[in-house]
């Protein structure tokens, strides 16, 4: 049996979503790390987060407007 490492619930897929700073719900920005690794940063408060350590929070679902509308 397999158990989740995890506590919390993310989607199988990031479409859909749009990624946000979870601290101030801003837009965050993808820039190349130490090492090869790459990270968020949030310019409006001054964080970042790694992209393996995204929580739920940072996950918004895109607000669609005029979708399944007839023209």
């Amino acid at each position: 049996m397999k158990y989740r490492l995890c506590k919390q619930e993310l989607p199988d897929s990031g479409r859909g979503y749009v990624l946000v700073c979870p601290g101030c719900g801003g837009e965050v920005r993808l820039h190349d790390l130490r090492g090869g690794d790459q990270g968020y940063w949030c310019e409006r408060c001054q964080t970042g987060q790694r992209i393996g350590e995204l929580t739920s929070e940072a996950l918004r679902p895109v607000e669609n407007e005029g979708v399944g509308r007839s023209p």
